[in-house]
């Protein structure tokens, strides 16, 4: 265990069935497996990354990315070519592409994607080759 390393997140859904199926197809792709969980929770866990837990809302207020809250959330990927493989899947399963494969001029190097989970959380796959390395001395 490394200290702030990311232990779980949880998002909340206003249909379980249909965001599992949906984080099943995403989860699956970048390595992490479904295991069994409680009513009203699914989960999904990658040894040495963390847990993503999908859990029912209690209302039907919409997501709002502007507001007070969760912005998006990025996954790593190990290359472009995995952003752009997502892409494809994603493509070919009908989820909402928010924006196709790029350059981004967050970071040298930096090449991502980004799409929604049904109920229009911002989600992100990117490859940040150079994104974590310590500043110059």
């Amino acid at each position: 265990m490394a200290l702030g390393a990311l232990s779980h997140i949880a998002f909340t859904s206003s249909d379980l069935d249909r965001s599992a199926a949906f984080y099943d197809l995403v989860l699956g792709f970048i390595g992490y497996t479904r295991w069994p969980a409680v009513a009203g929770q699914a989960k999904w866990k990658k040894p040495g990354v963390g847990i993503v837990l999908i859990y029912t809302a209690k209302n039907d207020r919409a997501h709002d990315r502007a507001a007070p809250g969760l912005h998006h959330y990025a996954f790593e990927a190990d290359s472009r070519a995995e952003v752009d493989a997502l892409h494809a899947l994603l493509a070919a399963n009908d989820v909402t592409t928010l924006d196709a494969p790029a350059d981004y001029a967050y970071t040298s190097g930096y090449y991502a994607m980004f799409f929604a989970d049904p109920d229009g959380l911002k989600l992100e796959l990117c490859f940040a080759p150079h994104a974590y390395t310590p500043p110059p001395t």
